[in-house]
């Protein structure tokens, strides 16, 4: 399995942004001759200006292939090809030809800096793919890392997993993990937003920038956190994780004007993906099944009717009056699903 890491660069700023602003200069000076002379593919654009970018900007052969590339890449669909590429100064460089040594150094571009990865990461030392970024005053290395799947067990049964906004997380057993401080942080951001946009000032962009980040940082811990809690539950019951598939989900499903903004910040590919990766490191077996249906039906008799949805957080079964909470229902129904032993379902009239 792929999986991306973080590491942090000692480097002093000295150093890296004058390299950093240099190599995305050499970019867009190469865009413009790419956008002149209509060469959009990397293989001419490569022989058409190698030896330009070296010459011209000092670059090195591992700097000047990647910038190639990168130039080409920003006008591979045909849509983008009618205007000019620009790259940002302290836009992100692709590297593919570093190295790290056991001193925790490392090399890309003749440059060798310091770097500090995460405890118990295990970089190679020649490693094929990996981007520097700036943010926030600092260096990363995003860096591409194989790491060996676990075998997976056969399952006793099925945690049901429900996705929602209002409660993130709902799984079978009943334990639910609530949406409030994210939905209530978006709602913060979305407020400053709109004032800062109406400035539109330098300074009101940067912030914008930032707010950004730090949202979908928060979200992304917050999917973490509940993705590995959720992995070591099923493992320590000795169960697989049945999840709905909910690909193209916003847009068979309509919601209030009102609601559109929560609707679309709904993060729930990154936490299915999130649960999907912790599962295969630790051998949990994991069953995606057809969410159609799930609210809507009994777990008790089966029966299916928009009826027995009465609320959002209420369900009330229409034919035998089981009552329970919605989102608790749905998991029950997914783990079932997954397990191949659902219910019959009787469906209304209209149901």
């Amino acid at each position: 399995m792929k999986l991306t890491t973080t590491i942090s660069l000692s480097g002093e700023d000295t150093t890296l942004l004058p390299m950093i602003q240099h190599f995305n200069a050499a970019c867009n000076a190469l865009s413009a001759i790419a956008f002149q002379e209509r060469i959009f593919h990397w293989l001419p654009l490569q022989r058409r200006a190698y030896y330009w970018l070296r010459s011209e900007f000092g670059l090195t052969g591992a700097a000047a292939t990647v910038a190639v590339r990168k130039v080409a890449y920003a006008y591979r669909n045909k849509d983008r090809r009618n205007t000019l590429a620009t790259f940002r100064p302290l836009g992100a460089i692709p590297l593919f030809k570093h190295v790290y040594y056991p001193d925790e150094t490392m090399r890309f571009y003749g440059l060798r800096v310091p770097f500090r990865a995460r405890e118990g990461t295990q970089l190679p030392r020649h490693p094929k793919q990996a981007t520097l970024i700036y943010r926030d005053r600092r260096f990363f290395i995003h860096q591409s890392v194989e790491v060996s799947e676990a075998e997976a067990y056969a399952p006793e049964g099925f945690l049901g997993v429900d996705l929602g906004i209002v409660n993130i997380l709902t799984d079978s057993e009943g334990e639910a993990y609530s949406g409030g401080q994210v939905n209530g942080l978006r709602k913060r951001h979305a407020k400053l937003r709109a004032r800062l946009q109406s400035k539109g000032t330098d300074s009101a962009k940067r912030l914008l920038r930032k707010r950004r980040r730090r949202e979908g940082g928060f979200a992304k811990d917050v999917n973490h956190v509940i993705s590995k809690r959720v992995v070591a539950k099923a493992k320590r019951q000795h169960l697989g994780i049945a999840l709905e598939d909910l690909k193209g989900i916003r847009g068979r499903t309509k919601v209030r004007k009102a609601q559109r903004r929560q609707h679309h910040a709904w993060a729930f590919f990154q936490l299915r993906a999130f649960i999907e990766y912790k599962a295969a490191l630790a051998g949990v077996p994991i069953a995606v099944v057809n969410p159609a249906y799930t609210s809507q039906t009994c777990p008790q008799c089966g029966f299916v009717s928009k009826a027995n949805r009465v609320s959002q957080s209420l369900f009330l079964c229409s034919a035998c009056s089981f009552s329970g909470n919605a989102d608790h229902v749905a998991a029950v129904n997914i783990g079932r699903r997954a397990l191949g032993n659902a219910p019959d379902v009787a469906s209304a009239p209209g149901g």
